[in-house]
């Protein structure tokens, strides 16, 4: 704390207080980065704004939580520096387009998957088949996993076999509680208003499951996703945007991610209620929603996933090269 002796000037005192409040920020170097609004991915952005984790890196954030239908575009023109809210698929397809786009950090797992209301009888995907359930776009990314996995992991294609009512993400949760969808597709936290309306669970876990299946492998919801020529022109602040992420996972990981109960996240993220909370917060815990694990092994996983989806060309039908990277290998280890 600062304190002003008598008969010290109203400017000095202003000149100490503008000091205390990191004026010295001005002059870091500016981040634009993005998650999506209402989406579990957007919580470590959060984490990072509220904690001044930007300034504690060495650069100054500009955080934008952005509607889920226009966000890949305001990144890909260049509206963001870094997306928080990109994943795999959406990297190759954008590549594949001639965007020079690239994963160079995990974010979620897949925080997302298939829920059945409590009283359902389905036990497994396949007994959905003839089914009617909700989704919210064949082109998104929850969809477009799910599809995947339940093509590698039950031998069907959803779209076939599924009676589908495409609504938006929110509005997925009254269409289940109603009773006019069997089942829904859906991301964190509208899993968890899911489950709390009908008593429900998950029918299929996407990354838990998938990883069982694999042997330990599962792909991410959300990566890090930045332009390439932006990694090599900045790679300290891409270093510096990757050191936040770590101590904000860290945060939430220590705190048992309690603190998702904090007002500014419970805002972000539109919560509708404590009981909401309480069981997003057990199901971040149970299913270890963020990772910072990017290791070359774990990247050959991932590429290893995309080639499967080429081969049976659900949603992509080529792996460009430059989808994944580690920042050691593009840019170098850091202060080297």
């Amino acid at each position: 704390m600062f304190f002003i002796p008598k008969g010290k000037s109203v400017a000095a005192a202003s000149i100490i207080a503008l000091g205390a409040t990191g004026v010295l920020a001005q002059d870091m170097p500016e981040v634009r980065i993005q998650a999506v609004a209402g989406s579990l991915g957007g919580v470590p952005l959060m984490v990072m704004q509220a904690e001044g984790l930007d300034e504690k890196h060495g650069f100054s954030g500009v955080f934008d939580l952005l509607p889920s239908d226009s966000a890949a575009q305001n990144f890909l023109i260049g509206n963001s520096d870094i997306a928080m809210d990109n994943d795999i698929i959406g990297v190759s397809i954008a590549r594949t387009e001639g965007f020079d786009v690239t994963a160079f950090y995990p974010v979620g797992n897949l925080y997302m998957g298939i829920v059945v209301p409590g009283d359902s009888e389905a036990e497994t995907p396949e007994d959905l088949i003839g089914m009617n359930v909700g989704h919210f776009g064949a082109d998104s990314g929850t969809t477009m996993f799910i599809r995947s996995i339940v093509r590698e992991m039950y031998g069907f294609d959803v779209l076939d076999e599924y009676n589908f009512s495409q609504v938006g993400p929110a509005a997925l949760v009254p269409l289940l509680e109603s009773g006019e969808v069997d089942a829904i597709f859906n991301f964190e936290s509208y899993v968890s208003e899911a489950m709390l309306a009908t008593e429900g669970r998950y029918l299929l876990q996407a990354g838990s499951d998938y990883a069982r299946f694999t042997g330990g492998f599962a792909p991410w919801i959300t990566n890090m996703v930045a332009h390439t020529s932006w990694l090599q022109d900045n790679p300290e602040l891409a270093y510096a945007v990757r050191d936040a992420y770590d101590e904000a996972i860290a945060i939430m990981s220590e705190s048992g991610y309690e603190i998702l109960r904090e007002d500014y996240i419970v805002s972000g993220l539109g919560i509708t209620s404590p009981q909401v909370l309480d069981v997003l917060i057990e199901n971040a815990s149970t299913f270890d929603y963020f990772t910072n694990e990017w290791t070359p092994e774990i990247i050959e996983g991932g590429y290893g996933f995309l080639g499967g989806l080429a081969e049976e060309g659900l949603v992509i039908t080529e792996v460009p090269e430059g989808v994944m990277v580690r920042l050691e290998d593009l840019v170098g280890e850091p202060d080297a």
